[in-house]
């Protein structure tokens, strides 16, 4: 069809589907740096070495982030585990170089063929996760970095690597090439050549692959539309094991080409300050544009060398990193979210998990059964003072504050399906406010937790405003990002914020109260029961929300918005309600820390803290309250009384690795048998034994048979074919086979057979 055969209208449309024509884009990308190159001069002031220096590291970032996008567009996940594949094979040949004098061209092979060795095994661990949502795969790639920490520690140490050779930069061949400018000055180094060069080549090599190999076509056809691509017969599995091994290659070459630039990486996960810039230039590129991307990241790599050299630390950068985000997100059209309505976007939990069927809750049994466990639960945190003596109670503070920052996760990713990997971030923004309002006006307790509280609330709104054209997945950077952004410059008192928001002076003077005479919060001991009766006040407030109208809406958002919608719930307006709830009860938390610690300590808040605690309520079951409460306060403990197993087998390792294999592989081994975590387990036994009690009283509980195992014996399923009416319904009180007579109603208050 000509040209001219086209009608206009159609024409029209076709051009804006297609988008810009490229000499458009081309134009605007090159205004877009212009503009850059142009503030950051304005601003900062940056040198040509400096500026070159900023774009060699940058580049490498960039790699990273085009690794990422390659995931993203063949299996839509975001890969926390970008750098850590990557990693592994960068320190075993950083390693030998240091340590063994190994050439670090002989070493080169060992990053070639390891980064994607490892890439494919991370692809095999990750094929157990295809059936789940995309979010849930999301959280298992942080897993799986956790798992590779565990390696990235104990490499060095098999290796013989002496702990003050971390952080040093490499002796490479080319070193000691240097271009100097007219004045003198270094302008260009071999190391810095070697990362342009790296880039060139990969770059080529990713182009020629994705264009004219049948692999890499088959690639790009997947990451179009992957359920399309098998039906027309395309190898998704082997596509997808080619990704990841890209992906493991273009990490290792990144992280060992670095190492001479910045010094050799001091675990398997580079820190969290690596990801989260290739993450960044990732977003940018709106997990799309490989050549964004790398150019997003030489834009970052400029941004960290011009706040280092301004500011003299990378508090600025990290921090920064989340104004980034967010502009890219803010900025992106609206068809991304409305792409999210497949699923892929949302928590979702394999296995809902239901209450106790109504027929069965006033049985004494089950009554009793309930009951006990809240007391025997109750009852062991009310004892536990005095279990592990004077000396532990300080510590046991802890436990119930990070209960309560659970339930703020179960709310927000549990109910509302937005994932937030940056909690601490409320809970220390919060600690901030509350804090330094206590020690420097002493103000009330409970109006210090109102105003923790209340700047939960707004921090939570503020972050969670992208999700109303941006959901899940990139809602879990943006959260991460404000993460870094709290401990880094919030609550830094070397910037304006924390000079006038911190505690003023250096010792430690926030006091505690005595609320009304007679409870004196300066005891440790008081202290602990005052927090875990917020602790129980949250629960109970959570569980009711849950039931109540609010929390069944929540729930029916995260599972299908556009249903929801058209039930006339409105989906912004819930979203952010869902992030001021989360956000109230974790800046409850935070003014409880600052009262706790009598200080407000930023690294109490780093983003490591944020991911632990997601981690730990993800093994034990995010969409539980009870579980996720046990789980937080699990994991405190193994962090907490770590020390003391250390003191007691005289082990580092111990102390260092337990917290990294419990969030690691204990989850990926968790989540490989239980997908809705440990609370799906301990779901399936208390149904179990429910139809025990069922089978015993010969009662039938549709709900109980419906998901029975096969092994279950039988005699339930002819019981309720038996019991179905003409039209369809079961009589729960039918008579099922070997029964004289019909089933008694036990919440009958004369014992009649009711039916359902």
């Amino acid at each position: 069809m000509t040209p001219s055969l086209v009608p206009q209208p159609l024409v029209s449309v076709v051009e804006a589907v297609r988008g810009p024509s490229r000499p458009a884009r081309a134009g605007r990308w090159l205004t877009a740096i212009a503009v850059f190159i142009a503030v950051i001069e304005l601003v900062f002031g940056l040198s040509g070495p400096d500026f070159v220096s900023g774009l060699a590291l940058g580049s490498l970032y960039g790699v990273i982030g085009v690794g990422i996008v390659l995931i993203y567009r063949t299996s839509r996940i975001i890969n926390f585990a970008a750098g850590a594949v990557g990693a592994v094979p960068a320190v075993i040949a950083l390693v030998l170089v240091l340590e063994y004098g190994v050439n670090y061209l002989v070493a080169l092979p060992i990053v070639l063929v390891g980064g994607p060795l490892l890439g494919l095994i991370t692809d095999l661990v990750m094929r157990r996760f295809d059936a789940v949502p995309r979010l849930i795969a999301t959280v298992m790639t942080i897993a799986v970095a956790q798992s590779l920490a565990v390696l990235g520690f104990f490499i060095p140490v098999w290796l013989g690597q002496k702990a003050t050779d971390q952080g040093t930069t490499v002796t490479t061949p080319w070193q000691h090439l240097v271009w100097h400018t007219s004045r003198g000055q270094p302008l260009l180094t071999g190391n810095e050549i070697a990362a342009f060069l790296t880039v060139a080549v990969v770059t080529i090599g990713l182009a020629v692959f994705l264009r004219f190999t049948r692999l890499g076509i088959a690639l790009r056809a997947s990451a179009e539309n992957a359920d399309r691509a098998l039906l027309l017969g395309i190898p998704v599995r082997r596509v997808s094991a080619a990704a990841w091994a890209l992906a493991g290659l273009l990490a290792a070459l990144a992280i060992y080409v670095q190492a001479p630039l910045i010094g050799t990486p001091n675990n398997a996960t580079l820190g969290l300050d690596t990801l989260l810039y290739a993450l960044a230039a990732a977003v940018v590129s709106r997990m799309e544009r490989f050549g964004v991307a790398l150019a997003a990241g030489m834009g970052i790599g400029v941004l960290i060398t011009a706040t280092i050299i301004s500011s003299g630390d990378n508090s600025i950068s990290s921090s920064i990193m989340v104004l980034v985000i967010l502009a890219a997100l803010l900025t992106q059209p609206r068809r991304t979210a409305r792409a999210l309505d497949t699923g892929e976007g949302r928590w979702q939990t394999v296995k809902q998990y239901r209450p106790i069927p109504a027929q069965l809750r006033k049985l004494p049994e089950v009554a009793a059964a309930r009951w006990g466990t809240v007391v025997i639960g109750v009852g062991f945190m009310i004892a536990l003072p005095y279990i592990l003596g004077v000396d532990n109670v300080s510590y046991l503070v802890l436990l119930p504050l990070y209960g309560i920052v659970a339930v703020s996760l179960v709310v927000l990713t549990g109910w509302a399906g937005q994932i937030s990997l940056g909690q601490f971030g409320f809970v220390g923004a919060s600690a901030g406010v509350a804090g330094g309002l206590v020690a420097n006006h002493n103000i009330d307790f409970f109006a210090a937790l109102g105003v923790g509280i209340l700047t939960g609330v707004v921090a939570a709104v503020i972050v969670g405003l992208p999700s109303l054209r941006i959901q899940g997945l990139y809602l879990a950077v943006t959260t991460l990002a404000f993460g870094y952004a709290v401990p880094n410059y919030i609550l830094n008192g070397h910037y304006w914020i924390g000079a006038h928001l911190l505690p003023s002076g250096l010792s430690a003077h926030l006091s505690r109260p005595v609320l009304y005479g007679r409870i004196d919060l300066t005891s440790d001991r008081a202290f602990y029961y005052v927090c875990l009766v917020f602790l129980a006040l949250v629960m109970v407030a959570a569980l009711a929300f849950r039931r109540n109208r609010s929390g069944r809406v929540l729930i029916a958002l995260r599972d299908n918005e556009r249903a929801a919608s058209a039930f006339a719930v409105n989906p912004a307006r819930t979203r952010l309600a869902a992030f001021a709830i989360s956000g109230g009860i974790a800046g409850l938390a935070g003014a409880l820390f600052s009262y706790a610690q009598q200080n407000v300590v930023p690294g109490t808040y780093e983003p490591q803290a944020s991911l632990t605690i997601f981690l730990a309520v993800a093994i034990a079951g995010i969409s539980s309250v009870p579980w996720a409460v046990v789980g937080a306060m699990g994991i405190e403990v193994a962090v907490v009384f770590g020390p003391r197993v250390y003191d007691l087998f005289h082990s580092t390792t111990i102390e260092t690795t337990l917290p990294l294999l419990v969030t690691g592989p204990v989850l990926l081994i968790n989540a490989y048998f239980n997908p809705g975590g440990s609370a799906e387990f301990g779901m399936q036994k208390r149904d179990d034994w429910l139809r025990r009690v069922a089978k015993r009283r010969a009662m039938v509980v549709p709900a109980l048979v419906a998901d029975a195992p096969a092994s279950e014996d039988p005699v339930l399923v002819p019981a309720i074919l038996a019991s179905m009416s003409s039209d369809g319904a079961a009589l729960v009180g039918a008579t099922p086979p070997g029964t004289s007579g019909p089933v008694q109603n036990p919440s009958s208050p004369h014992g009649a057979a009711a039916t359902s």
